[in-house]
């Protein structure tokens, strides 16, 4: 959700005042208390205090439901026009584990004018558990920045894989560890694999040293745009072995650099990537396939190339510029059906 709100923040129209309020941030206990109340607190402050015209909220799921929750409810009380961005690949999930009295309670606090889904199967959820009329579900890939230039992959030497994503188990990092521990050893002195991303590195870090592959393995923490740009210039593979997805931003940004993509196919993965064309989809919760996989990319270069080539001209259409003009013509329809005073002033929270 960050890169999204970042790359909306970059590209929204001079003429659209713009107010970004975090409500969460990676962290301690404090830290994250801290942000929810700054975050919660100074957008209902502005609502209550000045003219806004669209209140626009990106959902995860859990306690996330709550923050925005809160912050939407006023804004109905306002009279102020309401978007949900729905994210969270696993939130259908979630609402549907919730006590009957809970999913009642996510109902009301959710209700919106809009709701933008990344994908059918979200969409498709959303309205038929949430009790939203088809009409309001707005179907928006997420998008992407466009490198104008991308490097030339055709030299000799090792070849560059990157995991980019939380350092959680259900992104499959370890499924992709134990997958780089079952290629050949001759492959893996020709291979160097870089997981990069948000949360605790030190249980990767273990499991690389436990499955004896650390020569092949470099764990870091996470990357700012312009370092993860640097490492994705040097990459051809992707691989992001999710257990559950939305439609993610380093699959789209991989694509965009013209690496070939190795995915399970959840959330939007399946429709965005044909399997063998412009990259590789494996099944959920198999190193052995992936392992499988990633050995016929890495003896079989122009296979590699071709996909990323392909990778990348598929999705030049998620690139964000259009992407963000398509959202505040949204955001200005809502404020002129809410007869707002000004129509070209929107506020944005996440």
């Amino acid at each position: 959700m960050a890169s999204v709100q970042l790359l909306l923040e970059r590209w929204v129209p001079d003429d659209v005042d713009l107010y970004v309020y975090p409500t969460f941030v990676e962290g301690g206990v404090a830290a994250r208390l801290r942000a929810t109340l700054l975050g919660v607190g100074g957008a209902v402050w502005r609502l209550l205090t000045e003219r806004v015209d669209v209140v626009h909220v990106n959902l995860s799921k859990k306690a996330s439901v709550l923050r925005k929750g809160v912050i939407l409810s006023v804004a109905r009380h306002r009279g102020v026009a309401t978007v949900v961005h729905a994210h969270a690949g696993l939130f259908l999930d979630w609402f549907d584990g919730l006590p009957r009295p809970a999913r009642a309670l996510v109902q009301r606090l959710l209700v919106a004018d809009r709701v933008v889904a990344l994908n059918e199967t979200v969409r498709d959820g959303y309205a038929s558990r949430l009790g939203v009329p088809m009409e309001q579900m707005l179907l928006m890939s997420n998008p992407v920045e466009w490198p104008s230039d991308i490097p030339d992959r055709s030299g000799s030497g090792p070849v560059v894989a990157a995991f980019l994503g939380y350092f959680r188990e259900m992104k499959g990092i370890f499924d992709l560890v134990r997958a780089v521990s079952l290629l050949p050893p001759e492959q893996r002195e020709h291979f160097r694999l870089v997981a990069a991303g948000h949360g605790d590195p030190e249980p990767v870090r273990a499991a690389v040293r436990q499955a004896g592959c650390a020569e092949a393995v470099e764990v870091r923490e996470y990357l700012p745009p312009p370092e993860r740009d640097a490492l994705l210039a040097q990459t051809g593979i992707l691989v992001l072995p999710s257990y559950a997805e939305g439609l993610p931003m380093s699959v789209l940004e991989a694509m965009a650099w013209g690496v070939a993509p190795v995915v399970t196919p959840v959330g939007g993965l399946g429709d965005l990537i044909r399997d063998g064309h412009n990259g590789v989809l494996v099944p959920v919760g198999e190193p052995d396939v992936l392992a499988s996989a990633l050995s016929k990319l890495l003896v079989d270069g122009e296979a590699r190339r071709r996909m990323g080539a392909q990778a990348r001209e598929d999705v030049h259409v998620f690139a964000a510029e259009p992407w963000a003009a398509r959202l505040v013509e949204l955001w200005r329809s809502l404020a002129a059906d809410h007869d707002t005073a000004r129509s070209d002033g929107t506020v944005a929270i996440r």
